[in-house]
């Protein structure tokens, strides 16, 4: 092959941000993956494009765990088991909720949050994509009033890396949007960020590839990595026994990713944390920002005339049935922040897997045990915030690129993942 190819498995935000970067810097590339259409967790997310986003190991995250494993309606369920794979993760998750980790991932996080949304308005503009992109900011929504000095504090932390936030008292809120209950105590807006429609951004960018000349087959299963008689990593295996060939193989396939890197000798453990989304058409009272509802962990993003509502992370074996309860629960706690929520009906359900690692960073690096395989996984919740500057970090590794990220946080090895 004359010009270097880039095989990338995976055509979710991560694997297509990929791609696109590599395209921009003359790379052969090919994207395969095993659905036949765009449902993945980069679609069904909330559509919030949070930068200066929190990890999931927030310091005391894994006590609340525990005391909400008995509520199958919590924001995080953790499905008992005794899985020895389950019970490392939930051990090395809880070693991992301390402010001194915190303080660095936030480090990296604001850094990278910086960088993906002027990646992000690049690719929409140059590729003229309609997302539905709105940078209005986004609104941490507080009920209870004892809750605010928590998230003022949280507000502050990201202050100290240039996010701007705005502390909005409950009737401030009120006066600038009538879509709010009067029972909220106030708000922490967050001025940088921004709300998109996800699937019209992940579709936009796959027919932007192919303009560009990239390949992507989708209903196309991988079913393992082709290593030469080197170990050096040299494509993909398809189930029909196709071999795609490529100089360099980049694993973005979420949650399945793990099990395909092991095949090369390359262990990324994570556990599938599903999330949900309810989609309503009808709301009388259409809020201006999207945002989260701080006691339920449970985001809303207004999409034209419709209204997403998505949250909730239940760490479960992959295969079993999405739950009922979780689904209704989006509007069940919706109703206490937003007037309407009772007249919209429902037009789209959804329950997907996030990619969750212990320490609460993606995995973003080439494999050090397997030359030619690269990985970019364990996104979480923040797959879509992530996917743009993932991308540019992808394409400048794998061009050799000189990096700005602190990448030793985020690589494929790291101590006590």
């Amino acid at each position: 092959m004359a010009t270097p190819r880039t095989v990338v498995v995976g055509a979710g935000i991560v694997g297509l941000c990929s791609a696109y970067e590599l395209s921009k810097r003359g790379m052969d590339v090919v994207v395969l993956d095993r659905a036949t259409t765009f449902d993945s967790a980069s679609c069904g997310n909330a559509g919030l494009f949070s930068i200066g986003h929190y990890p999931l190991t927030k310091p005391g995250a894994s006590w609340r765990g525990l005391r909400w494993m008995f509520d199958s309606s919590s924001p995080l369920w953790i499905r008992p088991s005794l899985s020895p794979a389950l019970l490392r993760w939930l051990w090395k998750f809880h070693r991992h909720c301390n402010a001194a980790h915190m303080e660095r991932c936030v480090r990296t996080l604001c850094a990278m949050g910086w960088r993906t949304v002027q990646a992000l308005e690049a690719m929409l503009d140059a590729e003229s994509i309609d997302c539905m992109y709105r940078r209005n900011g986004w609104m941490d929504l507080i009920l209870d009033a004892r809750n605010l000095e928590s998230a003022r504090s949280e507000g502050r932390v990201i202050a100290e890396h240039g996010y701007r936030t705005d502390v909005i008292s409950g009737a401030e809120l009120r006066k600038r949007d009538g879509a709010y209950r009067d029972e909220i105590a106030g708000a922490i807006h967050y001025l940088d960020t921004a709300i998109l429609d996800p699937s019209r951004l992940v579709r936009g960018l796959a027919d932007a590839l192919g303009r560009r000349g990239v390949t992507i087959r989708m209903g196309t299963e991988v079913s393992a990595l082709q290593r030469d008689h080197r170990g050096v990593c040299v494509g993909a295996r398809l189930t029909g026994g196709e071999v795609v060939q490529g100089d360099t193989t980049l694993v973005a396939a979420g949650i399945w990713s793990d099990d395909l890197a092991r095949c090369a000798g390359v262990s990324v453990p994570m556990q599938p944390a599903r999330g949900y989304h309810v989609q309503l058409d009808g709301v009388a009272q259409m809020p201006a920002n999207g945002g989260v509802m701080h006691e339920l962990c449970v985001a809303y993003n207004p999409m034209g005339a419709q209204l997403r509502l998505a949250g909730t992370l239940e760490i479960a074996p992959v295969g079993r049935p999405w739950m009922r309860t979780r689904m209704n629960a989006l509007v069940t706690g919706a109703r206490k922040y937003l007037h309407g929520i009772d007249g919209g009906r429902v037009t789209q359900e959804w329950a997907g897997y996030r990619p969750c690692t212990a320490d609460g960073m993606p995995v973003i690096g080439f494999a050090r045990e397997t030359p030619g395989l690269y990985v970019a996984t364990g996104h979480a919740m923040m797959g879509l915030m992530l996917g743009p500057v993932t991308g540019q970090i992808v394409a400048c590794d794998i061009c050799g690129e000189v990096q700005s990220i602190d990448s030793e946080i985020l690589a494929s090895v790291r101590p006590g993942r």
